[in-house]
């Protein structure tokens, strides 16, 4: 007499390898089709000769692990896209405003006035003071690399102090329109160091990238919404 148990367990799981298969039968394995197959296996073993389940329980605990990992991941992905939507809509508030951004690179360009003349509009920064520095200074130089205004900054106890510039030459004419470099220098126990420079700029629109919203600004390189580190106006 034939045996009632199936032969193809698959086939009853809804497994069928064959290609020829309904086509809602599975190619792949998941976590749940290894638990199926598990119990199935323990229904139809010999009970004189029980089969080593030790590879199935193993490849269960594997399933788990990656579940929880998957889940971990899209739970992660989730909480990022939160917070870039966030910081975009943040930075979209920004546009028109003037800010102290991190960076060595100023532009100056020239201010209209209501009698038809113009004056430059000089060059506003800061600087960060070392712990102990005893002196302070900041070169300003043109597109040509020649200096063409040192500003002392005074060390008083502050962690981070403001310089400017009126965009006047030493003879009193204005500077020509560019962009400036500011190069910071300061004296700590006698020897030199090249503190962190900040510069007043224009944040004129924000653009979205898959690192965040970067900030673009008048006349300069566009910036992290991180090197923000006060809004002037």
């Amino acid at each position: 007499m034939a045996s009632s148990v199936t032969n193809d367990i698959y086939s009853d799981l809804g497994l069928a390898a064959n290609k020829s298969s309904k086509s809602e039968n599975k190619q792949n394995l998941d976590q749940t089709d290894f638990l199926k197959l598990l119990t199935k296996q323990m229904e139809n073993q010999d009970p004189m000769k029980p089969m080593d389940n030790t590879q199935f329980v193993a490849q269960m605990a594997q399933f788990s692990s990656l579940e929880g990992m998957t889940q971990l991941n899209e739970t992660v992905s989730g909480f990022e896209e939160s917070v870039q939507s966030n910081q975009v809509m943040q930075a979209s508030g920004l546009v028109g405003k003037a800010a102290m951004v991190k960076g060595d690179t100023a532009q100056m360009y020239s201010m209209q006035q209501a009698d038809g003349s113009s004056l430059p509009s000089g060059i506003l920064g800061a600087v960060d003071v070392p712990p102990g520095a005893s002196k302070m200074s900041v070169e300003i130089t043109n597109a040509s690399g020649q200096v063409v205004k040192t500003v002392d900054v005074p060390v008083d106890g502050n962690d981070r102090q403001s310089f400017s510039w009126d965009g006047r030459l030493a003879d009193g004419r204005p500077a020509p329109e560019g962009n400036y470099k500011v190069n910071a220098n300061a004296t700590v126990d006698g020897k030199g160091q090249a503190p962190q420079t900040y510069v007043g700029a224009v944040i004129s629109s924000v653009g979205v990238t898959k690192n965040g919203p970067e900030l673009n600004l008048d006349g300069l390189s566009a910036v992290k919404l991180s090197d923000i580190v006060e809004i002037i106006n």
